[in-house]
């Protein structure tokens, strides 16, 4: 069986890992901020601040730059649940932003329509980069601090890519960028997170409240410690960061792997059939894919989506689909209403992901593409 994603852990990996579980620290040691500092190099920002998973890293984002209640934010209905959630963690309100029904992607015409549906009371807009494929940050920024608002970046899937002359991360466009480190993602610590920003007041403010708001004290003595806001426990631990120091250590080889997977799907599968077709290229930078997306008139097909996702597991082939638009739930829709996001639904009736790991091997990605040309008939 060919799962969706896998993570790619090697040798190396597991003796970075070991090593630690060997030592003094398991957590709060030195490998956190060795993570962090890495990463920061990595993606040419000032600043890193690790945590615990990608919904805890657009949490301490959001409490970074002061949501409150009364707050709206502009949050593209196509994504992960957190993007969201995160808001209103904080007490805030959604507001849902249409997008692009080719890329799933946010653009400025929607911004721009979401913005004048919401009125006043926005204070921030997080675009989020699916698949790895990226935003138009530079006119989405323009627009955005035109108006005095902040900008965050859920770039969960985006690692490693590059936007508009900057590396995803590098904070160009915005004000902070969230990262996931799920097992799932391009890279990984098991479960954790990363926020990235060029503002010092930001990064600090974080790692106060991934530790609980508490603050040392050292005047006092090497025990004593305060606590000024309320905070949470959402660190990452020493052993998951040797294992993100291990696996970031390789990002040009993954990269080049999935080019190549991703290449040899769109050679196989692009124009053999009108009712499919690959998620395009954004055309804003160099992305890292982290999802290889098909999107599938599965009507015109004459099987649903549940049939073919079926059939394609019977013959080894996992899948997965990003995402059901999350205005669409229940909780938002008990709290707002019934969305008019049409073009995310047209985007995720249609989506569909095909296996995307280095782990696989040329023979494997073409007994995938036998696999989808069976099931689809082609």
């Amino acid at each position: 069986m060919k799962p969706y994603a896998r993570p790619d852990v090697t040798p190396e990996d597991i003796e970075a890992v070991t090593a630690v579980l060997k030592s003094q620290f398991l957590t709060t040691g030195p490998k956190v901020p060795e993570l962090e500092q890495l990463f920061a190099k990595l993606v040419e920002a000032k600043e890193a601040v690790a945590c615990s998973n990608g919904t805890t890293a657009l949490h301490l984002a959001s409490l970074a730059i002061g949501l409150k209640p009364g707050d709206k934010v502009i949050v593209p209905s196509l994504t992960f649940l957190s993007t969201a959630n995160a808001v209103r963690m904080c007490g805030a309100d959604v507001v849902f932003c249409d997008v692009d029904p080719e890329t799933g992607i946010m653009t400025l015409d929607d911004l721009k329509v979401a913005a004048d549906k919401a009125g006043a009371g926005v204070v921030a807009v997080y675009p989020v980069h699916i698949g790895g494929h990226c935003a138009d940050m530079k006119a989405i920024s323009s627009f955005a601090r035109e108006r005095g608002w902040k900008i965050v970046e859920d770039a969960c899937h985006a690692l490693g890519g590059t936007n508009q002359g900057f590396k995803v991360g590098a904070c160009g466009y915005s004000d902070l960028a969230c990262f996931s480190l799920h097992a799932t993602k391009c890279f990984t610590t098991c479960e954790g997170g990363m926020i990235s920003t060029n503002d010092p007041y930001y990064a600090e403010k974080m790692r106060i409240l991934r530790c609980h708001g508490m603050e040392r004290d050292p005047e006092t003595g090497p025990w004593a410690y305060k606590m000024d806001a309320l905070g949470y426990n959402y660190r990452l631990t020493d052993v998951q960061a040797a294992l993100g120091i291990s696996q970031l250590g390789r990002v040009e080889n993954v990269r080049q792997r999935r080019k190549e997977i991703v290449e040899r799907y769109r050679k196989a599968l692009d124009g053999l059939t009108p009712h499919m077709k690959s998620v395009e290229p954004t055309g804003q930078g160099e992305p890292l894919l982290h999802l290889f997306q098909l999107l599938i008139d599965f009507d015109a097909l004459g099987k649903s989506r549940a049939q073919v996702v079926t059939e394609l597991m019977a013959l080894g082939v996992g899948t997965q689909v990003h995402y059901i638009p999350v205005s669409a739930q229940p909780y938002y829709e008990n709290l707002y209403g019934k969305s008019d996001c049409q073009h995310a639904q047209k985007f995720y009736q249609r989506v569909l992901a095909l296996p995307l790991y280095v782990g696989l091997a040329d023979d494997d990605v073409d007994n995938i593409i036998k696999a989808v040309k069976s099931v689809c008939a082609l």
